[in-house]
C-alpha cells in the first residue's frame, strides 16, 4: 500500500510541475475584415453588361482570431472568418448581375481550431485551408487582388457564344481552372520550416455543400527565402480525390514560384497544374513591377498569360491575357485597381467569340 502511495504522490507531483509549462497568458481577440467592390464590364462577342459587384478575386468578408500563448512557447488559436453572402462577381451573367445577398452556410470560410508547437509545427482541426490552397498563388507582383492564376473568379458564369451568337455550355470557369487546393472540414499537419522548407499534410471532406461524399487528401510542400536583393516562394502539392461511391477518382498536381528582386521591384511569377482524370493542364505567367513613385503608397503593374488545354472539351485551348495595375493608399489601408482580361477558347469544329473583361474598383482593409 505504501508503494501505491507513493506512486500516487509521485505521478501527481510530476502533473503539478508539468502544469505551469501549459498555462495560459492573457489571451488576444483579434476582428478584421474588409470590403471589396468593383465596376465590371463584360462584352462577350454579342451582348455587353455593366455592373457593381463584389470582386470574387478576394471577396468581402470578415474574421475573428481567439490566440492565447502557452507555457511552453506554444500558442492556441480559434479562428473564424465568412463571407457576406453577396452575389459576386463569379456568379455574375448578363441576365443576372445583382449584388444581391443570400447568406448560407457555403460563404463560412474559417472555423478552426489551430495549435502551434514551437518545435512540432502546426496542427489544425475545422473548417479552413486544405494543405494545397494557395499552392497555385505565388506571386510578389501587388496586383493579386486582380489579377492572379485563377483568372476564372472575376467571371467565371459568362459563358462563351459561338460565332453564330448562341450560347454554349462553356462557361469560363469550366474553361478555365488553376488546380489550387480549397478549404474544407479537415484534419492538417504543417511541419516546423527548415531552412526555409514547410510540409504540410491534410485530409477533408466537403460538409458545406450537400451532397458530396468524397473524400480529398492532400500533400505539399513550400520553400520561402531571401537571398540578398531576392526573395522566393516555391510552392508544389499533390492532392488525391477519392470519389467514395463509385465514381472515378482523380489525382492532381499543382505548384508555382514567385521571385522578386527587391531593389527594382521586377517580379516573375509561374504557376501550373495537371489533372489526370480530365487529362487536362495549364500554364500561368506573370511579369510584375512594384514602384514608390508617390508617398501615397507603392504602386505595382502586371501582365499575365493564361494557356490550358483539354478543359470541358477534349482538344480544346484556353488563352487568357490581362494587364492591371494597383494602387495603394497606406494611410487607410486601401487598394484601388482597373485591369483589363481577354478570355479566348478553342474548341475543335466550334468557334467561340472571345469574352472581354474590364474592370475597376478598391479594396479596404480593416
Amino acid at each position: 500500500m505504501k508503494s501505491i502511495t507513493k506512486l500516487h504522490i509521485t505521478t501527481a507531483a510530476v502533473l503539478t510541475l508539468s502544469v505551469p509549462t501549459l498555462t495560459l497568458a492573457d489571451p488576444t481577440f483579434d476582428f478584421y475584415g474588409q470590403l471589396n467592390f468593383g465596376l465590371f464590364s463584360v462584352d462577350d462577342g454579342t451582348e455587353s453588361e455593366t455592373y457593381v459587384t463584389d470582386n470574387d478575386n478576394s471577396n468581402t468578408r470578415v474574421g475573428a482570431i481567439y490566440s492565447n500563448e502557452l507555457g511552453n512557447g506554444g500558442t492556441v488559436k480559434g479562428h473564424f472568418e465568412t463571407a457576406l453572402g453577396i452575389d459576386g462577381s463569379a456568379a455574375a451573367t448578363m441576365d443576372d448581375n445583382d449584388s444581391d445577398i443570400d447568406l448560407n452556410r457555403t460563404e463560412l470560410r474559417k472555423l478552426e481550431l489551430v495549435y502551434a508547437s514551437p518545435d512540432y509545427g502546426t496542427f489544425y482541426a475545422g473548417q479552413g485551408s486544405m494543405s494545397n490552397d494557395g499552392i497555385a498563388e505565388a506571386d510578389f507582383s501587388g496586383t493579386t487582388v486582380v489579377a492572379y492564376s485563377s483568372v476564372s473568379d472575376l467571371a467565371g458564369s459568362f459563358a462563351f457564344r459561338s460565332d453564330g451568337g448562341a450560347l454554349s455550355g462553356t462557361t469560363i470557369s469550366d474553361a478555365f481552372k488553376s488546380y489550387d487546393g480549397a478549404r474544407r472540414a479537415r484534419l492538417r499537419y504543417d511541419t516546423a520550416s527548415y531552412n526555409g522548407f514547410t510540409g504540410s499534410v491534410s485530409w477533408g471532406k466537403e460538409l458545406l455543400v450537400v451532397p458530396d461524399k468524397r473524400e480529398f487528401t492532400d500533400v505539399a510542400l513550400k520553400y520561402a527565402n531571401e537571398y540578398s536583393n531576392y526573395k522566393v516562394d516555391g510552392r508544389i502539392g499533390y492532392q488525391w480525390i477519392d470519389e467514395t461511391e463509385g465514381g472515378t477518382d482523380e489525382e492532381v498536381v499543382s505548384g508555382s514560384i514567385a521571385v522578386l528582386h527587391k531593389p527594382t521591384g521586377v517580379n516573375l511569377a509561374f504557376a501550373s497544374g495537371a489533372a489526370d482524370e480530365a487529362d487536362s493542364s495549364y500554364y500561368y505567367a506573370k511579369v510584375g513591377y512594384i514602384q514608390n513613385w508617390w508617398s501615397a503608397g507603392s504602386t505595382a503593374l502586371s501582365l499575365d498569360i493564361f494557356d490550358g488545354s483539354d478543359f470541358d472539351i477534349d482538344g480544346s485551348d484556353s488563352q487568357s491575357i490581362s494587364i492591371s495595375a494597383v494602387q495603394r493608399v497606406d494611410a487607410y489601408n486601401l487598394e484601388v485597381y482597373a485591369s483589363y482580361r481577354a478570355y479566348e477558347f478553342d474548341a475543335s469544329g466550334t468557334d467561340y467569340e472571345d469574352i472581354d473583361l474590364f474592370v475597376v474598383g478598391a479594396r479596404w482593409k480593416f
